[in-house]
């Protein structure tokens, strides 16, 4: 696939959604126009990227296995029974945190990654709670509200000291699937989606794919409550993405 396809099938995706985009708040942002535009910016940067994205993903993920190869090669001869030991001790203490290694991990390595190589350091991140995780520093989002923990309607908005975009669509929202499985969120966000795919095996973290796609309301699953305290989910495939490698 040329680079220009991912760039060209994914606009055609923004264009899609600009109904929803030319409704979504507030109306004195042209939301369509700043998608197109974050689209632009982002998705040749990010079919560069690609590839050095796997394989950092894949030797940070993997280095745990990778220490314990080269201790077992070199411990033997290592004259200090007592520290041999200590270190043996401690790998298998750090080896129970590595169990646990999953998505979240995942997303954080991708982002780390991602904010560090951007041209000019012009990304920033979110917090965990928010979305999208990373958006243009170059961006002005001075016309949106301020949202505040009174604040009861979902949109877009500042918050913070730094005052950070939430809930905007001209950023990136960063996901990760495993051994091809389905991508479940809070709320079905209108936007640039990443998608980095793995899977573990024997500890050691292969990436299967980075793909990119624009995705709308419509392209999410809702689930339905069955009590007012039940917590709403969202969802997602891997459908509409286009390989990034």
């Amino acid at each position: 696939m040329p680079d220009s396809e991912p760039l060209r099938r994914i606009l055609q995706q923004v264009e899609s959604a600009k109904a929803e985009l030319d409704a979504y708040g507030p109306s004195c942002i042209d939301w369509y126009r700043r998608a197109v535009a974050v689209v632009n910016t982002f998705v040749p940067w990010l079919v560069q990227e690609a590839p050095g994205l796997r394989l950092y993903v894949e030797e940070v993920l993997s280095s745990p296995v990778q220490l314990r190869e080269a201790w077992v090669a070199i411990h033997p001869r290592i004259d200090a029974p007592a520290e041999v030991a200590r270190i043996h001790e401690l790998l298998d203490h750090e080896q129970i945190l590595l169990e646990f290694i999953a998505g979240d991990t995942v997303s954080i390595v991708v982002t780390r990654h991602l904010l560090a190589h951007f041209p000019g350091g012009a990304l920033a991140g979110n917090s965990k709670s928010d979305y999208p995780d990373l958006f243009l520093k170059t961006s002005d989002y001075s016309r949106l509200p301020v949202r505040t923990r009174l604040t009861k309607e979902i949109g877009a908005a500042v918050r913070g000291l730094k005052r950070r975009p939430v809930r905007v669509p001209d950023g990136l929202e960063i996901k990760t699937s495993r051994n091809n499985a389905s991508i479940d969120c809070h709320y079905p966000h209108v936007g640039l989606h990443l998608i980095v795919a793995f899977a573990r095996t024997e500890g050691r973290t292969v990436i299967d794919d980075v793909l990119a796609a624009f995705l709308c309301r419509a392209d999410y699953r809702i689930t339905k409550r069955k009590t007012e305290a039940t917590t709403v989910k969202a969802s997602f495939g891997r459908t509409q993405f286009i390989s990034l490698l």
